[in-house]
């Protein structure tokens, strides 16, 4: 058993080093609210769109058919959790997207991307009913946050889970769905959107699943405080300009 112990001690000290969590604001604890909260309501976890931690949040379809808003009845870490409620959809392709600041990375480094869910123990989602989906997009960008670069990686899990299988999301415990994400070439910025979408098959989709700790884990940009940087205009041509004609 002593021998195990140093052992068991250099195995996580490892796990530790493979990176921290990138995202600012990954656990959802801003704004404050008291109980379930739609973001049009004060649960946006995008403070309008000025961030910092999530700048981006879209709705599809007639906007009311998915509401994702933030809620102090669960959390994995922390006391909130955003939620995600599907109102009896049967519209096409309705849909909410999330997404995040620009995220400061190393290129060419392997990253792990990640959210915990849970479903709700009063509605929970019918894992035999009409699909939902969480998808994961990550774009990748050079120092001007502008110019994209590689190509970007996608990664979809059914909610709760496939049809006809043990359900991936329960009501009883959080699980963490994950990624592997390798950085291209040239980047350096990262773009994470996450989003909630219902295929187009007959039927509805109703209930409602928490998510909370938003992650990319993996060693930050060694560029203190890095920020985008302007785009950088040419200079004219002194012999073509305007005042020397």
């Amino acid at each position: 058993m002593k021998a195990v112990f140093p052992i068991l001690l250099l195995l996580l000290g490892s796990l530790g080093a493979f990176g921290d969590n990138l995202v600012k604001e990954g656990s959802f604890e801003s704004p404050v609210v008291s109980g379930r909260t739609p973001a049009l309501k004060g649960g946006d976890v995008t403070n309008n769109g000025r961030g910092p931690g999530w700048v981006a949040l879209q709705t599809s379809g007639t906007g009311s058919a998915i509401t994702l808003g933030l809620t102090n009845e669960t959390g994995h870490t922390g006391s909130q959790s955003i939620y995600l409620q599907f109102n009896h959809v049967s519209a096409a392709d309705p849909g909410v997207a999330l997404t995040s600041g620009f995220i400061p990375v190393v290129s060419g480094t392997t990253y792990e991307a990640g959210i915990w869910g849970r479903m709700d123990a009063k509605a929970p989602l019918d894992p035999q009913g009409r699909s939902a989906y969480l998808k994961l997009e990550v774009d990748f960008f050079a120092k001007d946050a502008y110019t994209s670069v590689g190509e970007p990686v996608y990664a979809v899990q059914p909610l709760p889970g496939s049809k006809n299988h043990e359900a991936y999301f329960k009501t009883d415990s959080w699980k963490r769905f994950h990624y592997v994400v390798q950085t291209p070439p040239g980047a350096v910025f990262a773009q994470m959107t996450w989003r909630w979408e219902t295929e187009t098959d007959d039927g509805e989709t109703n209930g409602v699943i928490f998510f909370d700790d938003a992650e990319l884990i993996g060693p930050p940009n060694p560029v203190p405080d890095l920020t985008p940087a302007p785009v950088e205009q040419p200079t004219p041509d002194a012999s073509t300009s305007p005042a020397a004609q």
